[in-house]
């Protein structure tokens, strides 16, 4: 059965464009400080860990790291790019609200989070990037002591209509971005 749903899945019979359903725990705040120090490079790292990881929050809440470019590996060009984008120079934790189930992220990690290679951009020089769905349960820890907040254009219908004022409340510098898949831009969050 799960050969046949990764197969749809890369097959692209499916769009990644909605909300899971997600775990409701106790110790969320936990989960989310646990991806937070992922993040960054603290506490546990995975144990092929070299370089920088950006930090995918399952639905069920389980801490994925997906790692980037191996350090000094990226282009130069492409790190300008990012460098202009956000500098390295004031480390930033990026909360990103995006399709993070599983099977999705592992079929075809692009295609679920289409905008993953700017991300690992942003880890590979140094900002603290974590992934989740953006449930309205999870907005707040999911957010908490980020700089800026990320959203999936695709996930933007599913999201909580008080999601500015619940995240503003928590986050350092309430910085939020939209990312359109169809343009591939960011703009700020309406």
């Amino acid at each position: 059965m799960l050969k046949r749903l990764l197969d749809k899945l890369k097959s692209g019979a499916s769009q990644p464009a909605r909300m899971p359903e997600v775990d409701e725990r106790s110790d969320l705040e936990d989960v989310f400080s646990q991806a937070r120090k992922a993040a960054a490079g603290e506490g546990e790292t995975p144990p092929d860990a070299s370089g920088r990881h950006v930090i995918i929050v399952t639905p069920g809440r389980l801490l994925m790291a997906h790692p980037c470019p191996s350090p000094g590996s990226m282009p130069r060009e492409q790190v300008a790019q990012i460098k202009q984008m956000m500098p390295p120079t004031v480390k930033r934790n990026v909360a990103v609200i995006s399709y993070t189930e599983p099977e999705a992220v592992l079929a075809d990690i692009t295609r679920a989070i289409p905008f993953i290679g700017m991300l690992m951009g942003l880890a590979y020089i140094g900002h603290a990037v974590w992934i989740f769905e953006g449930h309205a349960s999870a907005l707040a820890a999911g957010c908490r002591d980020a700089d800026v907040l990320i959203v999936d254009s695709a996930m933007a219908p599913f999201l909580a209509a008080d999601l500015k004022a619940v995240v503003s409340a928590v986050m350092r510098r309430p910085e939020i971005y939209l990312h359109d898949r169809a343009t591939f831009s960011l703009r700020k969050f309406a």
